[in-house]
């Protein structure tokens, strides 16, 4: 929860950082996508894991922070998402 009031401020600032500062500010990724190019898109659940059963049982919306990395490892987007 404290992340998820801090989310928008930190989102801002990760942009141009590498894989591993991203990884000592907000830790290992709930979930990692590899995308072509080497690219690779780490997701961060504000709101609990769709795969909480709890969290599934008592909200339909997910919220998440989304880093997009290029080949080289440097943040090129951090996107809040709303599902």
């Amino acid at each position: 929860m404290k992340l998820k009031d801090q989310a928008e401020d930190i989102r801002l600032k990760l942009v141009g950082l590498h894989e591993r500062d991203i990884r000592k500010i907000l830790g290992k990724p709930d979930a990692q996508e590899l995308l072509s190019s080497s690219q690779e898109i780490y997701i961060y659940y504000l709101s609990g894991s769709p795969k909480c059963t709890q969290v599934a049982a008592d909200s339909s919306v997910t919220e998440a922070l989304t880093v997009r990395m290029d080949a080289l490892g440097n943040v090129r987007e951090a996107t809040m998402l709303r599902d």
